[in-house]
């Protein structure tokens, strides 16, 4: 079979795909270890057996809802190649908007950062890239629940050369991070024990159970990277609690450091959090509730819906 009749045999194979030739493209460039641009420089050049056999295959799971990255391991991201497992969420493109917005904050001189926090980092896709186009001298940490998860976001930070740069903590939400007393000096004032102007960035599970099995393309990605409960909400109240109870001395869990994320006229922090548009009224609540004084924004992604909400604390 030619290059030309198969990508001609994939396309139709993958008619349920969103993108069949396009997925064609990418799994037999993968297939051959040839560029996309040699397929069609090539159309009439033969696959050898082991060739066609490996294509077939991919094309198989695909058509199974595999996702194209879990395929081929590689998924691009804020234009870095980064390794995908299927023990990670797949990148998406309209995540590319935390990196932009995190980086539109870290070059405000006004507010100083001094830490960036990924909350669930997954892949590590959005603190490895901030972290490789960054210049400035600051603190990165990249917190996930899983094991095997930091485990393919180390791989990345090595691959792209930050590994250096990133500390990589095992827990629920922000608590590793502020129960760690060794990184109290470079996360605290010695004088206050209030956290350092800090951006705080979070793409958590937020899919309802029901979005969650209306969707068959999800099914191959783990579960508990993208339900957030059965209205999507928990892990959200989740860390807004984290950071109330840390913002307020009398109910500072952080007092076994003796360190707290601020106070109530110390508002110097920036918070990020990835959202389904849907939940956009339920996010507004939820900060209003724990953080009364403060005004939330919310940014939209690439098809025009409100994906991202700012604030501070």
């Amino acid at each position: 079979m030619t290059i030309q009749q198969s990508l001609a045999f994939a396309a139709a194979k993958l008619r349920a795909s969103a993108s069949p030739t396009l997925d064609a493209e990418v799994l037999l460039s993968f297939a051959i270890k040839k560029p996309k641009e040699f397929l069609y420089a090539y159309p009439e050049l033969e696959l050898s057996k082991n060739q066609s056999s490996r294509f077939r295959a991919l094309i198989r799971k695909r058509a199974h809802r595999w996702p194209v990255a879990y395929l081929t391991g590689h998924k691009e991201f804020f234009g870095l190649d980064f390794i995908v497992t299927p023990d990670v969420l797949v990148p998406r493109p309209d995540t590319e908007l935390l990196v932009e917005l995190a980086t539109q904050a870290i070059g405000d001189k006004r507010l100083a950062i001094r830490n960036i926090i990924d909350v669930g980092t997954g892949s590590g896709s959005i603190i490895i890239s901030l972290a490789h186009a960054v210049s400035k001298k600051l603190d990165f940490f990249a917190i996930d629940s899983s094991a095997k998860t930091l485990s393919v976001a180390r791989r990345n930070a090595r691959r792209h050369g930050v590994s250096h740069k990133i500390k990589f903590l095992r827990g629920n939400l922000i608590s590793p991070l502020l129960l760690a007393t060794s990184y109290l000096p470079r996360l605290a004032s010695g004088k206050t024990g209030k956290l350092q102007p800090s951006l705080i960035i979070a793409n958590l599970p937020y899919l309802t159970e029901k979005q969650y099995r209306a969707n068959p393309d999800l099914r191959h990605e783990p579960k508990n990277a993208l339900v957030g409960g059965k209205d999507g909400m928990k892990y959200f109240r989740g860390l807004l609690e984290q950071l109330h109870s840390y913002c307020h001395p009398g109910l500072d869990p952080g007092s076994r450091t003796g360190f707290r994320l601020g106070g109530r006229n110390d508002r110097k922090s920036i918070i990020l959090l990835e959202h389904d548009p849907s939940q956009k009224n339920k996010i507004k609540k939820l900060i209003s509730l724990h953080f009364p004084k403060t005004r939330s924004k919310f940014y939209k992604d690439l098809s025009g819906y409100s994906r991202v909400s700012l604030f501070e604390i």
